[in-house]
């Protein structure tokens, strides 16, 4: 029991350790980490979940530099943890999903794709905050028929999750890299967006929608310096007041100060109708 106290001490205070290979090593390879790292994972508290799920992220990495971490993964660790990750994606606690979706991304777990894609679809329309990292995640993982999962969110009858797409969509580029290829697919989903019946998702999908096209134009285009950055000034006369990002930071904050783990969307609407009257 003391053993197993000082290995749950050694991983949450990981922080203080970071990147040091060798302090991971010990860990993993000391008697009694399987059910250590179990435990944590299932104690339901998401502080101590969020530094186990950290230490993991580094240990998987760690393993491409160091055989004995590599060893330990993949004899016995990686069975062990991630049928626990996945249970997980589906916590009570916003705050655990959240780390769970980041660290089975980070850690390549290509085969919990079928697993992470249904709890989306299970959580798109109760965690809209959630998607933008989520959806990141899927994509990083290379998903099949990635686009499906945004017209899914485009078709929902919640405008937060359809807010959520917008924010995605600012996160593209017009590249020369399937830049116009990826600019007809995406300007399918701008289409619909910039005529949501809510403001919230009309606006920030325009202003995005704008900066992309401009990126498109000055690609096709070799605009001046001049020119572009006057279309640019006035582009950013069109962002939102409220961006989604900036809403999901500000209830983040709020439901965990309140030790509000799990909300309800009649609650974050009734929060970003308080800040929209801050806004305003």
């Amino acid at each position: 029991m003391e053993h197993s106290k000082v290995l749950e001490s050694k991983i949450c205070n990981y922080l203080n350790y970071l990147s040091d290979s060798e302090y991971i090593a010990e860990i993993v390879t000391s008697p009694g980490a399987v059910s250590t790292l179990i435990n944590l994972l299932y104690s339901n508290d998401n502080e101590i979940i969020g530094d186990t799920c950290l230490f993991i992220r580094d240990f998987v990495l760690s393993c491409s530099r160091n055989d004995t971490c590599k060893q330990a993964w993949d004899s016995e660790l990686e069975s062990a943890i991630i049928p626990i990750l996945e249970y997980l994606l589906l916590a009570e606690n916003h705050f655990i999903r959240t780390s769970v979706i980041y660290t089975l991304g980070k850690i390549c777990s290509y085969d919990s794709l079928p697993v992470m894609l249904d709890a989306f679809y299970q959580l798109r329309d109760r965690d809209p905050i959630l998607l933008p990292r989520f959806v990141g995640e899927l994509f990083w993982l290379g998903v099949d028929n990635p686009w499906e999962i945004l017209e899914s969110m485009v078709a929902s009858s919640q405008y937060t999750t359809r807010w959520a797409v917008a924010e995605i969509l600012g996160k593209f580029s017009y590249d020369s890299q399937d830049g116009e290829e990826n600019f007809l697919i995406l300007h399918k989903f701008y289409t619909q967006l910039r005529l949501d019946a809510y403001p919230l998702v009309r606006a920030q999908a325009e202003y995005t929608y704008q900066i992309l096209d401009l990126q498109r134009q000055n690609y096709r285009e070799n605009l001046s310096k001049s020119d572009y950055r006057k279309q640019r000034k006035e582009i950013k006369k069109l962002e939102p007041s409220l961006s989604f990002s900036r809403m999901e930071s500000q209830f983040s904050n709020y439901i965990y100060q309140h030790s509000l783990f799990k909300y309800t969307i009649q609650e974050l609407q009734s929060f970003i109708v308080c800040c929209l009257a801050e806004v305003s």
